[in-house]
């Protein structure tokens, strides 16, 4: 399959696929234009992919959708995109009140909230699986700095604003 392809029904011409290669902007779409406009020109599979950076075997699978559905089938499938991903582990409804219940005030910590969820609905998280929930939530717990016994308030307040006595 690395010679010239030939056994393409093409429904553009070279210079229509190259017209739409240099108006895409970037990404994955510009690389199968230009892989197909080149393809087009003449040039064999292998070239064609190397020249883009892509495997042989990745312009071969390519060359496949645009003989089964055309063009709008190869620019279509954009890596990632439609990809539902795995399934979350807490539902929405457990998502909202862990949401509610960041909100109160009650969670200082990532391990807190780790440690909450496995409480309330068994499900275990690590650390960084509990950062990723909290942060694709909104919710990023904190906790306060200590106060010493002895700060007075009124007088941090006064020097941060430049109200403290000259020396």
């Amino acid at each position: 399959m690395s010679g010239v392809i030939k056994d393409v029904a093409w429904a553009e011409t070279a210079d229509e696929l190259y017209a739409r290669f240099t108006a895409e902007p970037g990404g994955a779409t510009r690389q199968r234009l230009q892989a197909l406009w080149l393809v087009r020109r003449g040039q064999s599979a292998a070239s064609a992919a190397e020249t883009v950076g892509v495997g042989r075997r990745t312009l071969t699978r390519w060359l496949g959708w645009y003989r089964k559905d055309g063009l709008a089938a190869v620019l279509a499938r954009v890596p990632g995109h439609g990809a539902l991903g795995r399934a979350g582990r807490l539902s929405s409804a457990q998502l909202t009140a862990l949401h509610a219940h960041s909100a109160t005030g009650q969670l200082h910590t990532y391990d807190e909230a780790r440690r909450w969820v496995a409480q309330q609905w068994g499900v275990q998280y690590s650390y960084q699986g509990t950062y990723a929930v909290l942060a694709r939530l909104g919710v990023h717990p904190k906790v306060p700095r200590p106060a010493a016994e002895k700060a007075d308030p009124a007088a941090q307040a006064a020097w941060q604003k430049g109200g403290s006595a000259p020396r």
